[in-house]
């Protein structure tokens, strides 16, 4: 079984027929679709670079203070 955070962009809701033809279509059949595409989410994770960019600066910070 596939864990899949987001819905599928053809999702409707629980119950209704789902835009690609499937009829009575839940969450966890949608996930679980061979024509899974997901949603966009708002929250993008933080790249490794950008964190240890943080560390960096967060660590000369402190010896200057």
């Amino acid at each position: 079984m596939k864990d899949r955070a987001e819905p599928c962009i053809y999702y409707v809701c629980k119950g209704a027929d789902c835009k690609k033809g499937f009829v009575d279509v839940d969450l966890k059949k949608c996930k679980n679709c061979s024509k899974y595409r997901p949603r966009k989410s708002s929250v993008r994770p933080e790249s490794v670079r950008n964190k240890r960019q943080k560390d960096k600066d967060r660590h000369d910070n402190w010896k200057d203070g």
